[in-house]
């Protein structure tokens, strides 16, 4: 397998990324970011300038604007909708006066409008009270009214900036990773404290249009595409098909860890206010995220059975502690084999795929996911190139309540060829 190399990519990048927020990297809140240094190192290393990139995974479009920044072309494909609109947003160049522009004219709208845009879900009430739920039924109907008189890119920029304030301005805790009212929070409450919706919008509209305007003012910022679409990583090869991609010259991803995050209930609140999905939507997304606990239809009575032999070992271990954890694991690596070797077929013969991965502990035991990883890379035909390990200094990861994935932390950044 070789050896694991030892990286601090933080110091090797010391002055060109002054913090994992620079440009457009801090526009929205994202649980679980891939820090920007990774994908800017590996792009360097093993790509040139106008080769196409592809991330199957790509959450908040770390590695679309580093590929960008690097005079690359990028595709995102990611099943979270909201994850789609932030990576498209952060990824834009537009034009700053006519952005500036547009804004002014937003908020003249926002403050002569009394029509609002009420959402239904389960709950509401429990995660917002009455002045919240008006305010940002306020920003909601102002933005859709405005945008038939803006380009779609300022529609998406405003509809990205309502989304960063909706946690804010509910009664889940913010500094949890999962939409959860904490005790903190209710203290606040009890307090007399009472959330202001439209202050924070106004204040993180003018955030981020310093952020855009940095951005769009980069020499070389509009040259190369960058294209992000909603769909499953384990169908790939079908998407790339129906918009004429062929084959891509480098795959960069962080696939989701076994068990560590419940991303649709980590967004629930933002997709169900811009109105992306429904709650029966975000069930069904839910069911189909990779590492997801909501299985159904499984006989857990029996031990899950894999052609690897190491991760056999594992499911027996597992299985005598936990059944359905047995199960979970089982379904995630079944998963990313399918996912191997869809990467295998869209990356061009001599390309390279770099994989982020991280070892959970489940049930008290550590699961070995980069050896796996090797094993399935090479029974998928790939090559496998070199592994480096980089610590993670500050978690992505936010304190979260069940959290059973396991305190990650170590990175490892796995490199792969195709050959034939």
């Amino acid at each position: 397998m070789g050896h694991i190399k030892n990286l601090d990519l933080r110091e090797i990048y010391s002055n060109e990324i002054p913090s994992t927020t620079y440009l457009t990297h801090g526009i929205h809140p994202y649980t679980a970011k891939l820090i920007p240094h990774i994908p800017r190192y590996f792009i360097e290393k093993y790509t040139e300038k106008n080769n196409v990139i592809l991330d199957p995974f790509c959450g908040s479009g770390t590695t679309l604007l580093e590929a960008k920044l690097l005079e690359r072309n990028a595709i995102g494909i990611d099943i979270n909708p909201l994850a789609i609109l932030l990576s498209e947003v952060k990824t834009t160049h537009m034009d700053v006066e006519e952005l500036k522009h547009a804004i002014q004219l937003y908020k003249e709208n926002l403050k002569e409008s009394e029509g609002k845009i009420f959402v239904e879900f389960p709950n509401i009430d429990y995660w917002f009270c009455n002045k919240a739920q008006n305010d940002l039924a306020l920003i909601k109907y102002s933005i859709e009214t405005f945008s038939s008189k803006v380009d779609r890119r300022i529609y998406k920029f405003l509809l990205l900036c309502f989304s960063s304030v909706i946690k804010k301005s509910s009664y889940a805790d913010p500094i949890m990773a999962k939409t959860y009212k904490s005790k903190r929070v209710f203290k606040k409450i009890e307090k007399g404290w009472v959330p202001t919706p439209i202050p924070y919008f106004e204040k993180v509209i003018e955030k981020n249009l310093a952020r855009i305007k940095l951005l769009s003012e980069l020499p070389n910022s509009s040259n190369n595409y960058i294209e992000v679409f909603h769909g499953d990583a384990s169908d790939v090869s079908f998407i790339l098909k129906q918009k004429g991609i062929t084959k891509v010259d480098f795959i960069m991803t962080s696939p989701p860890y076994i068990n560590a995050q419940d991303y649709f209930r980590c967004y629930k609140l933002e997709l169900w206010w811009l109105g992306l999905a429904t709650p029966e939507e975000v069930k069904y997304l839910n069911r189909k995220t990779l590492g997801t606990e909501k299985l159904s239809g499984v006989d857990y009575s029996f031990v899950p059975k894999s052609e690897n032999r190491m991760l056999n070992t594992l499911l027996k271990r597992i299985w005598k502690i936990n059944r359905k954890k047995s199960h979970i694991i089982y379904n995630y690596f079944r998963n990313m084999e399918v996912i191997f070797k869809q990467c295998y077929n869209v990356l061009k013969l001599g390309g390279y795929f770099c994989l982020v991965i991280g070892n959970n502990t489940i049930c008290g035991i550590q699961i070995p996911t980069y050896r796996i990883f090797s094993q399935m890379a090479e029974n998928t035909c790939f090559i496998v190139v070199e592994i480096w390990e980089d610590e993670i200094k500050r978690r992505t990861l936010p304190p979260d309540r069940n959290h059973n994935g396991g305190v990650i932390k170590k990175e490892r950044i796995m490199i792969f060829q195709k050959k034939e």
